[in-house]
């Protein structure tokens, strides 16, 4: 073929096939699709030859004849936060296995910012949106909703709108968490939550409510406190007061209240889990580091990673002829530290 630049012409004449159908082989094997319509031994040749030739399609042609850019946005309220770092990597990691590119946002669970990258995001000619909603976001999501391309709720979700979710459930999380409280013989057992309308929180709270007025030692005793999301005053002063009231165990609803929450509890004298048990949402280095003893619901990181990019590249597939609403509900585990801070201990002796 000489030194000049290799073209898809050179690749369909020495695999002895058309160009058509060289075009439609690179194309699949750059979005990660199969291609199920051509003989496998056909299109493992002209792969070859490809790679032969150090053969790449040409990314700008294949977007003008496509019409899409082969790049999503993602939108999640913290990415400093471990849980949506790691869900990050993991969308990163499966929408490269369909040759797209991702960009990120982090909305510090300000609705204002969700809306201004959206439309940073729409006007980047992406491809679909991925979107860890907000507390007031209701307008942000409405006008994504009513754009073009697909838009996936990720973590929470909005139901009045017909958007598809990949969300925890979270009751049944809530659930499992309190009653391992209540396994550990506890009975006065507070939630900790944040201040903030979203629905993984609601159901986290319902799910600690239910547990503890079906339980005959705890349905006297239900109190949820929620602390503001911008100032941590409040669960300084919760903790102080913990002690007074009698209280043995706290949830935390999330991972960042229980780690504010243990550090608070240490400044106060208080120890774990001789004062109080503790359960939360995901895991911390600090309760590994410190062999603190902490129950906590492991959310499936991966799974909701790559459960959100197949129902994204599905919705990018099917384009206006998408319908109807598809919620994806994840389960979580338990994971009881206690055991493993006995088992570490032990190699200390």
């Amino acid at each position: 073929m000489g030194s000049n630049k290799v073209t898809i012409k050179d690749i369909a004449a020495e695999a002895g096939v058309s160009i058509s159908l060289v075009s439609f082989v690179m194309s699949n094997q750059a979005t990660g699709r199969d291609t199920y319509r051509v003989n496998k031994d056909t299109a493992k040749r002209v792969l070859e030859v490809a790679k032969k030739h150090n053969y790449r399609p040409n990314t700008m042609a294949r977007s003008l004849r496509s019409g899409r850019t082969y790049s999503i946005g993602v939108i999640v309220s913290d990415i400093s936060n471990k849980f949506f770092a790691d869900i990050a990597r993991c969308i990163e990691d499966r929408a490269n296995h369909y040759n797209y590119t991702v960009l990120f946002g982090s909305t510090d669970e300000n609705p204002e910012k969700l809306k201004a990258l959206i439309e940073v995001f729409m006007n980047k000619g992406i491809d679909g949106l991925i979107v860890v909603p907000c507390a007031g976001s209701q307008e942000a999501i409405r006008l994504a909703a009513q754009s073009e391309i697909p838009v996936v709720l990720l973590d929470r979700d909005v139901p009045e709108y017909d958007l598809d979710c990949v969300v925890l459930n979270n009751a049944r999380a809530g659930e499992d968490a309190t009653q391992s409280l209540i396994a550990r013989g506890c009975s006065k057992i507070d939630m900790v939550s944040h201040a903030l309308n979203l629905s993984n929180l609601a159901e986290r709270e319902e799910g600690y409510t239910k547990t503890m007025r079906k339980s005959p030692h705890t349905k006297q005793f239900v109190n949820i406190v929620r602390i503001p999301h911008d100032d941590t005053s409040k669960l300084k002063e919760y903790i102080k007061s913990t002690a007074e009231r009698g209280v043995e165990g706290i949830l935390f609803a999330t991972n960042t209240l229980a780690v504010a929450g243990i550090k608070e509890i240490y400044r106060n004298g208080y120890s774990i889990p001789e004062d109080f048990m503790i359960a939360s949402f995901d895991s911390n280095d600090i309760f590994d580091l410190s062999l603190i003893d902490v129950n906590y619901v492991s959310q499936p990181v991966e799974k909701f990673g790559r459960e959100a990019v197949d129902l994204m590249m599905r919705d990018i597939d099917k384009g206006k002829d998408r319908t109807g609403k598809t919620k994806i509900s994840l389960n979580s585990e338990l994971i009881t530290t206690r055991n493993q801070v006995i088992e570490c201990l032990k190699d200390f002796n």
